[in-house]
């Protein structure tokens, strides 16, 4: 068995290129080395790890299972030193290149890293801001699909460090054309009126329980799994539904939603910072938390 000391590092480049490219030409012309070069590369990584790697298939070479295992652990490894070893001397955002990869709900989507992406594009005009759907498993997506950023609510639980970023409120909200419900309404009119929920994977908001528990017998007729969706389902319609305050303000604002006063006081939603503990150094990462913090404390978010 292969140990690390009797790994050749330098091997990991061209490695991770072949797997990638499936072409020693290609391997060869991306990393800057002849096709000998690669090739005889090719052949050590072989013997190294006991594996073809590459199989020809016809015409062009395929991944072993072995190789397309290796992909994933092999990227991360080497973002790790490229973030942890290479790039610790600093960061300068009018420099940076930098892809930051944020995974959020919808509603953050639209709240916060709107306003994030805003603030890259005046600050850090060459780095790009990449937003990925959210997912129950946080740890799973920050382990080596090149997340750097999730924004959790705080009922989902991680073992990574997590940081609280804001607190949210629900609210009650109408058709923005809605003229049969008035601004303030009453338990009565919650029974009454046909609602639009929102669960994702089996997974409820503790104010959707909470209005389950104060009108059971409650008439749902849509439920989604993204919370944007909502004011196009309720559009032309009597129905009712629950949002974050931030979002619903948004959606007022763009005349989509109205906001009324609801009669149930909601349990709050608190949304955090989760990172991997491999980025706690990277002056990038540091940065990129404290303009999330930045934004969110602007009244105007």
């Amino acid at each position: 068995m292969a140990t690390l000391a009797a790994l050749d590092l330098n091997l990991l480049v061209p490695l991770r290129a072949l797997l990638r490219l499936r072409s020693v030409t290609r391997a060869a012309a991306e990393t800057g080395v002849t096709q000998p070069t690669m090739s005889n590369a090719l052949r050590r990584l072989r013997r190294l790890l006991d594996d073809e790697l590459l199989i020809r298939v016809g015409r062009r070479y395929e991944l072993t299972a072995r190789a397309r295992a290796l992909l994933e652990p092999l990227e991360f490894a080497l973002r790790a030193i490229q973030d942890e070893v290479i790039n610790v001397q600093g960061f300068s955002p009018a420099d940076s290149q930098r892809v930051f990869t944020v995974a959020s709900s919808g509603a953050a989507a639209v709240t916060v890293l709107s306003g994030l992406a805003r603030r890259l594009a005046t600050d850090a005009p060459n780095s790009a801001l990449r937003i990925v759907p959210l997912v129950p498993s946080p740890d799973q997506l920050l382990g080596a699909s090149g997340v750097d950023l999730v924004l959790l609510p705080d009922t989902i639980r991680t073992r990574l460090p997590r940081e609280r970023l804001y607190d949210e409120e629900w609210v009650c909200v109408v058709d923005a054309r809605n003229a049969e419900v008035g601004d303030v309404i009453q338990l009565a009119d919650l029974a009454r009126l046909p609602h639009v929920t929102f669960d994702m994977s089996g997974l409820s908001t503790a104010a959707e329980l909470a209005l389950r528990a104060a009108i059971p017998d409650r008439r749902v007729v849509a439920t989604v799994s993204d919370f944007l969706e909502i004011p196009f389902v309720m559009r032309g319609t009597q129905m009712i539904s629950i949002l974050q305050g931030r979002l619903a303000r948004s959606l007022s604002a763009e005349g989509l939603v109205r906001i009324v006063r609801c009669p149930l006081r909601l349990p709050g939603l608190r949304i955090d910072m989760v990172w991997n503990p491999r980025g706690a150094n990277d002056p990038a990462y540091g940065w990129l938390r404290e303009q999330l913090r930045d934004l969110v404390s602007d009244p105007n978010t």
